[in-house]
């Protein structure tokens, strides 16, 4: 990883791979473990629960989560940004490991840049990389 993929943006480590929310819902959690791992290096557990079987993740920056299986009439959901350091790489590595992407790169000034993409089993994620150090 270059210096470029573990930033500090106040006081909190940036590191390539990290996301912000805990929970996704997918039609086919195995799949959606399986593009995870692929894709971005999460590490997953098997983890019986009160609410049935799901996958527990930890991220490479160290942030837990899980996947579970779509209630009946549930839509598979969350939305959450996975930090890459190259968002182009990110764009074509997900596109040769299955996913699609669903909104194309947008620009944000002075911030970074993002796009959206559908893994299999269905949850939308998106992929976002700062700008470069003024």
């Amino acid at each position: 990883m270059s210096d470029e993929s573990n930033r500090t943006r106040e006081g909190i480590a940036r590191i390539v791979g990290m996301i912000a929310h805990t929970e996704l819902a997918s039609t086919n959690p195995a799949e959606t473990r399986d593009f995870l791992s692929k894709v971005f290096g999460w590490e997953f557990q098997d983890v019986s629960s009160p609410m049935g079987e799901l996958y527990s993740y930890r991220t490479p920056a160290g942030v837990q989560g899980n996947v579970r299986k779509t209630a009946p009439q549930e839509p598979p959901r969350s939305l959450n940004y996975v930090l890459v350091d190259d968002i182009q790489k990110a764009e074509e590595k997900i596109r040769a490991s299955g996913g699609e992407i669903v909104l194309q790169r947008v620009d944000v000034p002075k911030m970074g840049s993002f796009f959206w993409f559908k893994v299999p089993g269905g949850p939308i994620l998106a992929c976002w990389q700062d700008s470069p150090k003024a």
